[in-house]
C-alpha cells in the first residue's frame, strides 16, 4: 500500500514542480514579455477581418503636408473641410487632433463646428490627470469631446483603453454614441471596464482619404454620407502607435481610435481570460493531471503527446480569439512543456536510481555463484532509458546462469512480470507474476498465450523477424496492464516482456479526468448565470449613463423629455428585473409566505381580466375567457395566482399576431382545477420547450416584434405554481400553444 501511494505521488510530482516553476515566473513578471509577443502572434494567425462601411478616414498624410504646408495648419483649413463633410452629409465628424491653442481664426471655427452639429473634439493630457481641453469656443460650439489617452505596453502596443477618464467618455466610444443618437442605436459594450482592442487589420485597409484630397473636392460626396469621418494625422514620424498588423512602419494614433470605433459598431470588443484564482487552479490541475497523463507513455509519445497538446492549445487560443476571447497563451504551453520535461527527467532518473540500486544488490548477493564472465562491466551500461535498464538487468539474470537462486531473487524484488523468450517465442526466463498471470512456464511458447490476447498475429511475427519496441495497454476484467516488448541490448536473438498492473493509476487517471470535467461544468453554470444576470442589470445601467450623458449635452426640450423617458424606462426595467431576482430567490429559498384564502373564480378572474379586452383588442387580437359553471371555490393564495395568470396572459399577448385567437379557460378536472392560457398563431419548437422554464431563456426568433424581455416570467411563474402544490406544462401543434396550470382545491 505504501509502494502504490508512493507512486501516485511520483507521478503528480513533475506536475507540482512545473506549477510551481510557471508561477514563479508569473511572479517575477517573466511570462509578460512572452505573452505580448503571443498577443501580435495570435492576431496574425487569425487574420484580418472587414472593417465596418460605416467608418472612414480622413488623414493628414505626407501629401496633404506636401500641399498644404508644415503642420499645424490654419484654422481655415479645418473650415473647410467641415463645411465639406457637413454638405456630404456625415453622420459624426470626428476631429482626433487636439485644439487646444487659440489662434485668430478660431471664431471662424467655432461657427463651422456649431453650423455642423456633429462634430466630437480630442482632448489630451497636460501631464497625468490634468487635462489638455479643446478651446473655449470650440467645446461649446461642439456636440462632445472625448479623452484620446492612450497607455502602450512595453512591445509599443496599446491593447485597451480606458473607457472614461476625468468624467470624459473615450474618444472612440464618444464618436459611436453620438452616432447612435443622430443615426442609428448603437448597443455599446460594458463601460465599467477597460475596452479592449480587437485589432481589425493592416491599417490601410481602412477606408482613407487625403486631407488634402477632400478639401478641393476630388472625393465625392457619397463617400461620407451617414458614416463616422475620423480626421487625424497618418504623417510618418507623426503620433506613431504600433499594433499587431502594422509595426514597421507603424500606425498612428487615429488608427488606433479607428480601431475602438469598429469595434464598437461591430460589438466586438475583446474579452479577456484574466488569471485569476479559478483560472490559475483551472491550469495547475492541468498541468498535474497532463504529468499523470504522460508518465503512462515512453519518452518518444510523451513528446508527441505534448507537441500535439501545444500545438493544440495555440489552435483553441485562434478559434477564441476569432469569437472575440483573448486567452492565455504562455502560462499553458509553458505547463504543459515544463510537465512533459519534468516527467522525463523524473522519470528516468528515478528508474536508473531503482534498477541500478537493484543491480548493486544481486551482484553483491549472487557474485559468488556466478560461473560466467564477470559483471563489473554492467557499471559502463548506458543509463540512457528504462526500458534499457530493464534489458541491463534481464542480461544479468543470464549472465548468473539462470540458476534457480538468482531467479526466485529477481522474482521476489520485482512487482512486475518478466518475461524472456527467443525469437521463436520460447521463454527461457519468467517470473512468478508473469507465470501466474499468463499460466506460463519455462519452455512454453508464447504465441498461442499472447496472440490475439495480447498482440495480432502479423505484429508477433514481425516481431519474431525484426524485434522492434512495442508498448500496449490492455484491459483484463477490472484490472488493467501495459505490456511491453522489446529487444534485449546485448542478445538480437531475444526479447524482453514486461506486464505490470497500472489498474490503480489508471483508476485515478479516470477519476481524476471525471472531477476536472465536473469542475469545469459546475464552473461554466455559475460563470454563465453570473455573465447573464450581470449583462441584464448592467444594459438598463449602461443606457441609463448614456442618457444622463446626451441629457447633460441636449439643448432643445424635446430632446430632454425623450431622454427623461429613457431613463424612466431603463429605471423601471431595472427595478422589475431586481423584484423578480429578488422574488424568484425567495420562492426558492422557501421563504417566501402565502396567504391561503377560498378564491371564487367566477366573479374573481373576470375582473382581473377585463384589461386585458381592450389590450387584445387594440393589437386585433381575439380575447376569450371560458369558465366551468361547476367550479367550486378554490383554495389558493390571490396574489401568487394573480400573477401566475397575468404572466402567461402578458406572454400569450406578446407573441400572439394580429387577426389570432387568446383563451383563457378554467375547468374542474377531480381532483384539480385546471387552468389554461392558449393562443393561435405561433408554435414552439420542441427543443425550446424543454428550457423555456429556465432563468433568462427566451426562445430564438419568436419576438419578431422586438418587444424585448428579462426571460424570468416562466421561471417565476413555474416556481409560484410549485409553491402551490401545482404543476405547469406547455404542449405546441398545429398553430397553437397551450400552458396549463393543475392547482389542487386546497392549498396548505
Amino acid at each position: 500500500m505504501n509502494w502504490r501511494f508512493g507512486e501516485v505521488g511520483w507521478r503528480l510530482l513533475p506536475g507540482a514542480i512545473a506549477t510551481i516553476l510557471m508561477a514563479g515566473l508569473l511572479n517575477v513578471g517573466l511570462i509578460k514579455p512572452l505573452e505580448q509577443v503571443a498577443y501580435t502572434s495570435l492576431f496574425r494567425l487569425r487574420g484580418e477581418r472587414q472593417w465596418d462601411d460605416r467608418l472612414v478616414l480622413v488623414t493628414i498624410d505626407d501629401t496633404s503636408l506636401k500641399q498644404i504646408g508644415r503642420f499645424p495648419w490654419k484654422r481655415t483649413e479645418y473650415v473647410n473641410l467641415i463645411d465639406r463633410l457637413t454638405q456630404a452629409d456625415a453622420s459624426v465628424i470626428a476631429i482626433d487632433i487636439l485644439l487646444s491653442e487659440p489662434t485668430p481664426e478660431d471664431t471662424a471655427l467655432a461657427k463651422a463646428i456649431d453650423r455642423s452639429n456633429r462634430v466630437i473634439l480630442a482632448q489630451g493630457e497636460a501631464e497625468p490627470g490634468v487635462p489638455l481641453l479643446p478651446v473655449p469656443k470650440f467645446q461649446i460650439a461642439a456636440v462632445g469631446s472625448g479623452h484620446i489617452r492612450i497607455q502602450p505596453d512595453e512591445d509599443g502596443v496599446t491593447r485597451s483603453i480606458e473607457p472614461q477618464a476625468n468624467r470624459v467618455w473615450a474618444f472612440g466610444v464618444a464618436a459611436t454614441m453620438t452616432y447612435s443618437m443622430l443615426r442609428e442605436a448603437i448597443a455599446v459594450p460594458d463601460l465599467s471596464q477597460r475596452l479592449w482592442l480587437n485589432w481589425t487589420g493592416r491599417a490601410e485597409r481602412i477606408p482613407h482619404y487625403s486631407f488634402a484630397s477632400v478639401v478641393r473636392g476630388e472625393v465625392p460626396a457619397a463617400a461620407f454620407r451617414h458614416k463616422i469621418v475620423v480626421i487625424g494625422v497618418t504623417a510618418a514620424a507623426i503620433n506613431a502607435a504600433p499594433t499587431p498588423f502594422d509595426r514597421n512602419p507603424p500606425a498612428s494614433g487615429v488608427h488606433l481610435q479607428a480601431t475602438l470605433i469598429d469595434n464598437v459598431l461591430q460589438r466586438n470588443t475583446l474579452k479577456p481570460i484574466s488569471l485569476g484564482e479559478m483560472t490559475l487552479l483551472f491550469f495547475a490541475i492541468g498541468g498535474i493531471g497532463f504529468s499523470v497523463l504522460l508518465s503512462y507513455w515512453r519518452t518518444g509519445i510523451q513528446f508527441a503527446i505534448t507537441t500535439f497538446a501545444v500545438a493544440g492549445w495555440v489552435g483553441i487560443s485562434v478559434v477564441l480569439l476569432k469569437v472575440n476571447y483573448l486567452p492565455p497563451v504562455v502560462l499553458p504551453i509553458g505547463l504543459m512543456m515544463s510537465s512533459a520535461i519534468a516527467t522525463v527527467l523524473i522519470e528516468r532518473s528515478r528508474m536508473n536510481i531503482a534498477l541500478q540500486r537493484q543491480s548493486n544488490q544481486l551482484r553483491q548477493r549472487y557474485e559468488s555463484a556466478l560461473v560466467t564472465r564477470p559483471i563489473e562491466d554492467l557499471d559502463q551500461f548506458s543509463p540512457a532509458t528504462s526500458m534499457q535498464r530493464l534489458t541491463q538487468l534481464t542480461t544479468l539474470v543470464d549472465r548468473l546462469g539462470r540458476s534457480e537462486t538468482t531467479q526466485a531473487a529477481v522474482a521476489r524484488s520485482l512487482s512486475i512480470g518478466l518475461i524472456a523468450s527467443d525469437l521463436e517465442g520460447r521463454v527461457w526466463f519468467c517470473n512468478p507474476i508473469a507465470a501466474s498471470l499468463l499460466n506460463i512456464k519455462v519452455g512454453s511458447l508464447l504465441e498461442p498465450i499472447l496472440v490475439p490476447s495480447w498482440i495480432g498475429m502479423n505484429e508477433w511475427q514481425q516481431l519474431l523477424r525484426n524485434p522492434q519496441p512495442i508498448t500496449i495497454e490492455k484491459r483484463r476484467q477490472d484490472q488493467w496492464f501495459c505490456f511491453q516488448i522489446e529487444p534485449l541490448e546485448t542478445r538480437t536473438d531475444r526479447v524482453l516482456i514486461v506486464i505490470e498492473d497500472i489498474t490503480l493509476w489508471k483508476s485515478i487517471a479516470l477519476d481524476l479526468g471525471d472531477q476536472i470535467t465536473e469542475l469545469n461544468q459546475l464552473s461554466d453554470l455559475k460563470d454563465e448565470y453570473l455573465s447573464t444576470v450581470s449583462h441584464e442589470l448592467r444594459t438598463p445601467l449602461t443606457n441609463m449613463k448614456i442618457a444622463i450623458q446626451l441629457l447633460k449635452i441636449a439643448k432643445t426640450e424635446i430632446q430632454k423629455e425623450h431622454y427623461l423617458r429613457i431613463l424612466d424606462n431603463e429605471c423601471n426595467r431595472e427595478s422589475d428585473l431586481v423584484n423578480t431576482l429578488l422574488d424568484l430567490q425567495r420562492l426558492e429559498s422557501g421563504q417566501q409566505s402565502f396567504d391561503i384564502a377560498p378564491i371564487d373564480l367566477h366573479t374573481w378572474l373576470p375582473a382581473l381580466l377585463e384589461s386585458f379586452d381592450r389590450r387584445t383588442e387594440s393589437r386585433q387580437q381575439t380575447f376569450t375567457l371560458v369558465i366551468d359553471p361547476s367550479l367550486p371555490r378554490l383554495n389558493s393564495d390571490q396574489g401568487a395566482l394573480d400573477r401566475i395568470i397575468v404572466e402567461l396572459i402578458n406572454n400569450a399577448c406578446k407573441y400572439t399576431p394580429p387577426n389570432e385567437q387568446i383563451v383563457v379557460s378554467v375547468d374542474w378536472v377531480t381532483p384539480h382545477v385546471e387552468l389554461s392560457v392558449k393562443n393561435s398563431g405561433v408554435e414552439i419548437a420542441e427543443e425550446a420547450r424543454s428550457q423555456i422554464f429556465e432563468r433568462f431563456y427566451r426562445v430564438p426568433k419568436a419576438d419578431p416584434w422586438k418587444q424585448g424581455g428579462s426571460g424570468l416570467g416562466l421561471a417565476l411563474v413555474q416556481k409560484l405554481v410549485e409553491s402551490l402544490q401545482g404543476t405547469i406544462e406547455v404542449t405546441s401543434e398545429n398553430r397553437w400553444t397551450i400552458f396549463t396550470v393543475k392547482l389542487p382545491i386546497h392549498s396548505t
